[in-house]
């Protein structure tokens, strides 16, 4: 066993790691992924530069790091919905409300995905984490056509590409200190996005 994978896999090693993850996480958030450096990131762990790379071998190791985490929380959230409800209509309802909540405790990571998701796709565990969301999602909305309880007439992928765009969008605008609170939100949202696709009979 190398010194590196004895260091990093500590009790010690792996706290300092998850002070790195959590900085980086910050500095891609606020500065962006291309324009955010190693010092930058090292800077905010309040380490050496060069300590970094005993744990991350680039920049792109330590993004994957950072969303991989998030996101197969994510699609575990989503998976559980799309299995447990069998009401399609109470499924998106929870997909809906799963993606909002998870907008208000990774604001970090859905930012970084965001802001930076030209830079990020190459990578191919996040291309495939998110590949799995828009599955689970497509699945929820096609079941809910089958059974007739969505609209037929609009093209799913773009209903969904549409769904996620809204639910993002909030964001830019949701604080979380403010008066409207994220149950608010989902209310709302809920009510507007499900009301756009529902079939009327």
């Amino acid at each position: 066993m190398s010194t590196r994978r004895r260091s990093t896999g500590s009790p010690t090693g792996l706290a300092r790691k998850e002070v790195i993850v959590r900085a980086a996480a910050k500095v891609f958030a606020e500065k962006g992924f291309s324009n955010a450096t190693v010092r930058d990131i090292a800077d905010e762990a309040d380490m050496l530069s060069g300590s970094l790379y005993y744990y991350f071998d680039s920049k792109e190791a330590m993004v994957e790091e950072v969303l991989a985490g998030y996101l197969d929380v994510t699609v575990r959230g989503y998976q559980r919905a799309a299995d447990e409800l069998e009401d399609p209509v109470e499924a998106l309802r929870e997909l809906i409300s799963l993606a909002l909540h998870g907008l208000v405790q990774y604001r970090a990571e859905v930012t970084i995905l965001q802001n930076d998701w030209h830079n990020i796709r190459p990578i191919e565990s996040i291309g495939r984490r998110q590949r799995d969301v828009e599955k689970i999602w497509l699945s929820t909305l096609e079941r809910g056509i089958a059974a007739n309880v969505f609209r037929s007439d609009l093209d799913v992928r773009m209903v969904y590409r549409t769904l996620m765009g809204a639910i993002q969008a909030v964001i830019r605008w949701f604080d979380p200190r403010g008066k409207v609170s994220v149950d608010d939100v989902i209310e709302v949202q809920s009510s507007i996005l499900l009301d756009g696709i529902r079939n009327s009979r």
